[in-house]
């Protein structure tokens, strides 16, 4: 429980520095009052919240089929032990997963790649940020979590398939909306 009331304030923290910084940045101009301002740092708490949360819940989700399929290649003592490993695994992919998808994007745009290639990339890119975050909760103990030989590439694979199987899902339907959005306008 320690652990996570650090990680919540770490994350306030966050907020309000990248407040901080689009303010700076002139990204965003000077709010009415304080108590806007305040609430767009809760907002961007909540944000920061929420895509953790949904990674976490997707690993622990995923680490459990995994058991199930595979007849337990992930060892856990507990439940708080299990959900700890994948809040703290969310965490630092969370952390990491801007900054390889600002080098993945960049090199699909400057390279002109095809979107399947894009995609690919992503896929790859989360994959290796999920591998690595994955291997550094293990390999530091900070859980009783044990993982064996190939449940780390395994649970990194599902994972990430899943993120980059829900993205594709939410862009096919944001495509047809504009289509069906330019074809009743015509």
């Amino acid at each position: 429980m320690f652990s996570i009331t650090i990680i919540l304030f770490l994350l306030l923290i966050l907020s309000v520095i990248a407040y901080s910084l689009l303010r700076k940045k002139q990204i965003i101009g000077d709010p009415p009052n304080r108590l806007a301002g305040c609430l767009f740092i809760f907002l961007l708490f909540f944000s920061l919240c929420f895509a953790i949360a949904v990674q976490c819940i997707l690993l622990y989700i995923v680490v459990l089929g995994v058991n199930f399929l595979f007849e337990d290649y992930i060892t856990y003592e507990s439940f708080f032990s299990l959900i700890s490993f994948s809040l703290f695994a969310s965490v630092i992919a969370v952390f990491w997963s801007p900054f390889l998808l600002f080098i993945g994007k960049g090199l699909a745009y400057l390279l002109k790649l095809p979107s399947w290639l894009t995609y690919a990339l992503e896929w790859v890119s989360s994959w290796i940020v999920l591998y690595l975050s994955i291997n550094y909760i293990l390999h530091i103990n900070l859980v009783n979590v044990s993982i064996g030989d190939y449940g780390i590439l395994i649970l990194s694979f599902f994972v990430s398939f899943i993120f980059i199987e829900i993205d594709l899902v939410y862009s096919r339907m944001k495509q047809r909306k504009q289509s069906l959005n330019t074809q009743k306008s015509s």
